[in-house]
């Protein structure tokens, strides 16, 4: 019966579809990592904010930021988004009520810290290109919290 199961369970799975293998993409110095399929984590890069907005986060009292990078298949990489790391307090006085979000949306809020993202609104890509697929999942990814994982 056990034999029986067990080539049942094999057939049946192996008519699955295959699953992505996730990657983690460590958003250093905030301490998460964006979760995503490896064939879109091996576009995204990270690297430092500058100029005069970094000095306005920094202003704002955001601990860390960093800004993620998608390298399309040909062409320059380009910003996808950018997260952000608050004290709860500094995150809550930085909203204004008749303005948007100056630092993206919340998505992890705990331990008195807020995770936040802002991102694209729209594929900067034609969508109908693999680049413009990716980054179109890259936006659903990023309201969806648990893609969102702290460092341990």
């Amino acid at each position: 019966m056990k034999t029986i199961l067990l080539g049942l369970f094999l057939i049946i799975a192996a008519a699955l579809p295959a699953r992505a293998e996730n990657a983690w993409v460590a958003l250093a110095p905030i301490p998460y990592g964006f979760v995503v399929p490896q064939d879109l984590a091996s576009h995204l890069s990270t690297g430092p904010l500058t100029g005069v907005w970094a000095e306005q986060v920094e202003a704002a009292g955001a601990r860390a930021a960093v800004a993620v990078f998608y390298q399309p298949e040909t062409g320059d990489k380009t910003i996808l988004f950018t997260a952000y790391y608050f004290d709860a307090d500094a995150w809550d006085a930085a909203q204004k009520p008749d303005e948007p979000p100056p630092f993206g949306q919340q998505v992890v809020r705990g331990d008195g810290r807020v995770l936040s993202v802002a991102g694209p609104h729209d594929t900067i890509f034609d969508p109908e290109t693999q680049d413009g697929k990716n980054v179109i999942k890259a936006s659903e990814y990023l309201q969806d919290a648990t893609r969102f994982q702290p460092v341990e």
